[in-house]
């Protein structure tokens, strides 16, 4: 059976992919006076009401910015479960969010976001009335499973732990679902990043092996056995050679983590920058969520360093690579 082929969707995505930021617009944003400034520059690209200068609420509108994105998306491929594979995250940060919340007895609602597969209102029902019958099974035992981790260790982080090996784990379910090669091959580098960020985190603080593997998300390349046989390298990178992320990891890690971090959103943005050379197939859609989702985050860099009076020069090291 051929691939599934999206002719009226991806015309739409690439008309949508010219409202994208460019290399150019987070230059003169990093590059702006001050945060009203650069939030100017902003809105007139585009994302809000231009009379809007209060440049603290921009967190506002990257949300709804997100939000749009995600709708679009899901509007056109309205049948299809491929895009899940992005959405999840945001599903397992507010069960992390109203799990604490209930551990605590403090109101969730300030740190609730839109854009999961699970509306976050009926997220918010099930918590408050202990009903998780609308909640999916999966996502009913990552619940279970985080409590009782919170119950034995008394911390946020096993919550968080827990909730996170469970949201890759649905990607993966997710993205053989598919069919789809691309879908497969960006959860793959995705987990095989998210672990080796934290291999890179736990070895600068001198962590044992055992915590390193409790943080260890399943669905990449790299088993925990890997890990394991590398993990007391002479230097974090050292063991990496011969992977596919040997480069990234002895350019970025002899820098430290946030010039690391930096360097491994480049290493998937170059793989979704693949979805420009597909014309009929899903690849554009899932490109442009994951290209709005990187336009955020280059954003919230962008707009918090204005705000607390970071150097022009050290926001721009820290720009993720343009889509566009």
């Amino acid at each position: 059976m051929g691939e599934k082929i999206y002719p009226y969707a991806v015309a739409r995505i690439r008309m949508l992919e010219r409202s994208l930021l460019t290399e150019k617009s987070y230059i003169q944003m990093a590059e702006a006076k001050n945060a009203d400034e650069a939030l100017k520059i902003l809105l007139e690209a585009g994302y809000g009401d231009v009379t809007n200068t209060d440049s603290k609420n921009f967190e506002k509108l990257l949300s709804k910015q997100l939000t749009k994105a995600y709708g679009d998306v899901r509007e056109l491929v309205a049948d299809e479960n491929f895009m899940d594979v992005f959405l999840y995250k945001n599903d397992y940060h507010n069960l992390k969010v109203l799990i604490k919340s209930d551990i605590s007895g403090t109101d969730p609602t300030p740190y609730i976001i839109d854009g999961g597969t699970i509306d976050a209102d009926t997220l918010k029902t099930a918590f408050a009335t202990k009903n998780y019958g609308a909640i999916p099974y999966y996502m009913r035992e990552a619940i279970t499973e985080a409590y009782e981790a919170y119950g034995k260790a008394q911390s946020g982080q096993a919550v968080d732990l827990v909730l996170d090996k469970a949201a890759f784990k649905e990607m993966k379910i997710t993205a053989n679902e598919s069919h789809s090669d691309f879908i497969k091959k960006y959860v793959e580098y995705a987990a095989d990043i998210t672990n080796l960020k934290s291999f890179l985190r736990m070895r600068s603080m001198k962590r044992t092996f055992e915590v390193f593997a409790d943080c260890y998300v399943e669905g990449g390349s790299l088993s925990l056995d890997f890990f394991k046989m590398v993990y007391n390298g002479e230097t974090p990178w050292g063991g990496l050679r011969g992977t596919q992320y040997y480069d990234l990891c002895a350019e970025g890690m002899p820098k430290g983590f946030t010039v690391f971090e930096r360097l491994c959103d480049n290493f998937i943005m170059s793989f979704i920058k693949e979805a420009k050379y597909k014309s009929l197939t899903m690849e554009p859609m899932a490109a442009y969520i994951y290209a709005r989702e990187t336009e955020v985050k280059t954003v919230r860099i962008i707009m918090s360093g204005k705000i607390n009076g970071i150097d022009a020069d050290t926001i721009k090291e820290r720009l993720r690579d343009a889509y566009v």
